[in-house]
């Protein structure tokens, strides 16, 4: 059993072996054998105390969802706990962008487009369905090619100074399965994907711990990152033309 205590700009998850918090700009991993007691202090407010005495705060959403986080973490601890405490804490920098960093250009972006609409609505009349019509494809388009750019560029990393070790399954959300591994330097982290097994493969970069992937066989691989990039940048190009054709 898992649960899960959303707050303002932090959330709280746990599994069989740790409680992990996740804010913007930080992820830290706590194991469950290190945590002395967990306290409410405050309707809202979840205390996770380590067994060195450090203590990690978090601020749920609701009194009744806090409660029962605290109730159930409470009852997931082990019996035997280990003193070192903050000692075996992991933390990771989120790379997650602050969210008015992605407003604020996707607000840009959304009102020149509704202008550029409304342009050519006015000077082309019909034309101004295929304007409409070919955000389609240009979306698909650019999820897909950023998206095998990015993957390529994690794969390459991985595939000149990569680390191979194994990965057991902790929990699951929706479609996406938590894997836990153990870094060179004793740290844990967590990977999620699709693949639905106990144990697996994972490599990681040891320059960032953080960055992962489970392995997979070299031709599957190149061939999913040839039909994103190349699918995506055709897409893309059917889009641009389709939304952009009029000014040519």
């Amino acid at each position: 059993m898992s649960q899960i205590l959303h707050g303002r700009r932090v959330s709280a998850k746990y599994d069989s072996d740790a409680v992990r918090i996740e804010r913007p700009d930080l992820r830290v991993g706590i194991p469950l054998a290190v945590v002395r007691e967990v306290r409410t202090p405050e309707p809202r407010v979840v205390e996770i105390v380590l067994t060195d005495g450090a203590v990690h705060r978090v601020e749920g959403g609701n009194p009744t969802a806090t409660a029962a986080f605290a109730a159930a973490l409470t009852g997931a601890l082990p019996a035997l706990r280990d003193p070192a405490g903050s000692a075996l804490v992991t933390t990771d920098a989120s790379r997650e962008p602050r969210l008015w960093w992605v407003l604020a250009p996707l607000v840009l972006v959304v009102l020149a487009y509704l202008g550029y609409a409304g342009w050519v609505a006015s000077t082309q009349g019909a034309r101004v369905l295929g304007v409409v019509v070919g955000l389609v494809p240009l979306a698909i388009g650019l999820l897909g090619f950023l998206g095998g750019i990015e993957e390529a560029i994690r794969r390459t990393a991985l595939a000149r100074r990569g680390i191979s070790v194994h990965g057991y399954a902790t929990g699951r959300r929706k479609k996406n399965v938590y894997y836990s591994y153990t870094d060179a330097e004793g740290g844990v982290h967590t990977y999620s994907c699709r693949r639905n097994v106990q144990r697996t493969e994972i490599v990681y970069d040891p320059r960032q711990p953080s960055r992962a992937a489970h392995a997979q066989w070299l031709p599957f691989l190149l061939m999913k990152l040839f039909v994103m990039i190349v699918g995506g940048a055709v897409w893309l190009l059917v889009g641009v033309v389709m939304v952009f054709g009029v000014l040519w």
